[in-house]
């Protein structure tokens, strides 16, 4: 069975993530007032605020900004304190702002993560209070807290992001990129600069799914190497088969001239094949269906597909073929492979 080269894309997903983090956003918020108003803060605004801007579009991004904004807000609520502290001693409004502010400053400059310290310092000492002025600062201190504590809340329990859904869809992707990339190089339809260029598409998609794997972790509880075995050795085998493609290519336009390159327009079919075979396990993978689903086209098929380059071709061109080939063999041993295989198998199979 020969499929398609048409895909399911990740373009739905970002539409879909676009309104789950629409919601996510407007519920931080309603349940950052609603908390606030039951305890009975008057700087109700602030929790507000600190929800709009603390919840993310993952969990990871979201834990990251909340660490920021806690360990931010601390430092700015002690440096606040000793200015507040400062202007009632020297009955000087501007000198003490001034100088608790320069330190900050440098702190952000020095670690941009630190930058809500200097946020905090304005909102507990520049904006208007009447009475003792420190109650504000505990008032607004209190506020920050609730929205970075509501946020985190929020980010897991509304509308969170499936990265175990989304990481397959993006190594499908990949895998149909990077066909792409291998039919052109091997029909030599392109220069190496359009080559080059497909290849530069993968890389940002490399990165997403490491992001994928990290917030994959977060999600739960339970370790993702119990949870989704294939998911965790992913990054691994798509940097390989990458690498492998872009290897290829390089050597089919080092060589372009030589006759030992002549028959590689003839593998293109098959390597066509086997993307296009992985990138749709991988989509069985994201919708969930790789536990007991049959294999179309099944696990032997695939491999039974892989080239061979023959004797005439240059040794170079062997190597690049054979590597690739290898890779693509354990790419099957992984995405095809047993449900019930654990990490351990799995990373043998990659040779790690």
């Amino acid at each position: 069975m020969r499929l398609s080269g048409k895909g399911v894309g990740v373009s739905r997903y970002g539409v879909e993530a676009s309104w789950r983090q629409t919601v996510r956003i407007l519920v931080s918020v309603l349940l950052a007032w609603f908390v606030a108003v039951v305890f009975g803060l008057h700087e109700t605004i602030w929790a507000l605020i600190t929800a709009l801007i603390v919840t993310q579009s993952s969990i990871a991004q979201t834990i990251t900004t909340a660490r920021d904004q806690i360990v931010g807000t601390l430092i700015g609520a002690v440096v606040g304190t000793l200015a507040i502290s400062l202007r009632l001693l020297l009955d000087q409004y501007w000198l003490p702002f001034w100088l608790a502010l320069v330190p900050l400053a440098a702190l952000a400059a020095w670690r941009p993560s630190l930058r809500f310290a200097g946020v905090t310092l304005m909102i507990v000492y520049l904006l208007p209070s009447t009475g003792n002025p420190f109650t504000p600062l505990t008032e607004r201190l209190a506020a920050i807290f609730l929205g970075v504590l509501v946020s985190v809340a929020v980010s897991y329990v509304v509308f969170h992001a499936d990265a175990r859904r989304r990481a397959f869809l993006i190594a499908a992707q990949m895998f149909r990129h990077l066909n792409e990339l291998l039919q052109a190089a091997l029909l030599r339809s392109e220069s190496w600069r359009q080559l080059e260029a497909r290849g530069e598409l993968c890389v940002p998609l490399l990165a997403q799914l490491n992001d994928c794997v990290v917030e994959a972790r977060r999600e739960r509880i339970t370790d993702l190497e119990r949870r989704h075995p294939v998911l965790v050795v992913l990054p691994s085998l798509m940097r390989r088969v990458m690498s492998d493609t872009m290897l290829i290519a390089r050597a089919i336009e080092a060589g372009k001239d030589s006759k030992g390159f002549d028959g590689v327009h003839r593998l293109h079919g098959d390597f066509s094949h086997a993307y296009r075979s992985l990138a749709h396990r991988c989509e069985q993978h994201a919708a969930g269906k790789a536990m007991g689903t049959p294999e179309r086209p099944g696990r032997n098929d695939v491999l039974a597909s892989l080239p061979d380059l023959g004797r005439n071709a240059l040794p170079e061109m062997h190597f690049a073929v054979n590597l690739l080939v290898e890779d693509l063999r354990q790419a099957i041993d992984v995405l095809m492979s047993d449900p019930g295989s654990d990490v351990a198998q799995l990373r043998a199979r990659l040779g790690e």
